[in-house]
């Protein structure tokens, strides 16, 4: 148990690091602004640890254990590796930041101390590894979107207003939303590939025990397209982006945990 217990501690230092300045942003200035390189370094000692302890955890003796919790931590890793690498480009990654790293925190305590057992054995299944690593991504992409939404929304609301403050490390409306629209077209692009890897590679994926998955996904697919289409063609913005992002999210998030929520 010290693994998880270690990157806990390393993901809530490194939220202890930065979460007073986002809080207080009114009286933030440029000597506070948090220390990109020392929250970079946190962040990715805490992802090491977290993929330590996901190892632990899905590579058993019997082969792969992908119980809910332990699928749950594997998004959360791949969304805390994102979001700690976008700190180095993007100024919009603050917010996010936040959220992906206390969500990371509640996964790995829930997935090491909730005991589960499912067990696949992928090694020799090329097909189905790439549509689920596919997937994976996919789903976590479409997370972080959801929280973009969720700041442009704020940052829409603050504008019109006209409680909007100055601050250094406050991200433009725009860069937010240029970097919203980027996430949701890449997580639209990787699940595109899932659902056609899934007709190809997975023989049981139109079978009654599986539909519903292969439905909702496609659902999904449909509402994030006319998002994008809005957003691209229709300038959308604020409330009606959210509500499709956050009805995607929905759409998917039954297809890919549904049936396996109940059983649980």
């Amino acid at each position: 148990m010290l693994l998880p217990v270690l990157a806990i501690a390393a993901y809530a230092l490194t939220l202890l690091w930065v979460a007073p300045t986002l809080v207080n942003l009114e009286s933030a200035t440029e000597n506070k602004k948090p220390n990109i390189t020392l929250v970079f370094g946190l962040g990715l000692l805490a992802i090491l640890l977290h993929c330590a302890v996901l190892y632990n955890q899905l590579w058993l003796i019997e082969g792969q254990n992908f119980t809910v919790t332990n699928v749950i931590s594997l998004m959360s890793f791949i969304m805390a590796v994102c979001v700690t690498l976008a700190l180095l480009k993007w100024k919009t990654a603050w917010f996010p930041l936040l959220i992906v790293y206390a969500f990371a925190i509640c996964s790995v305590a829930v997935a090491s101390f909730v005991q589960g057992s499912f067990i696949r054995n992928i090694e020799e299944n090329a097909g189905f590894i790439f549509h689920l690593g596919i997937a994976l991504f996919s789903y976590a992409l479409f997370f972080l979107a959801l929280i973009y939404a969720f700041q442009l929304k704020w940052l829409d609301h603050k504008l019109k207003s006209k409680k909007m403050f100055f601050c250094s490390i406050l991200p433009p409306l725009m860069s937010v939303e240029r970097h919203f629209f980027t996430l949701t077209l890449a997580a639209q692009a990787m699940l595109t590939l899932t659902l056609f890897s899934g007709v190809v590679y997975l023989h049981n994926f139109f079978e009654p025990e599986h539909i519903h998955k292969a439905i909702f996904s496609f659902l999904a697919w449909i509402v994030y397209n006319v998002q994008i289409l809005g957003q691209w063609k229709l300038r959308w913005r604020g409330k009606r982006v959210l509500i499709y992002s956050i009805s995607g999210m929905m759409l998917l998030t039954i297809g890919y945990f549904g049936s396996r929520l109940i059983v649980h």
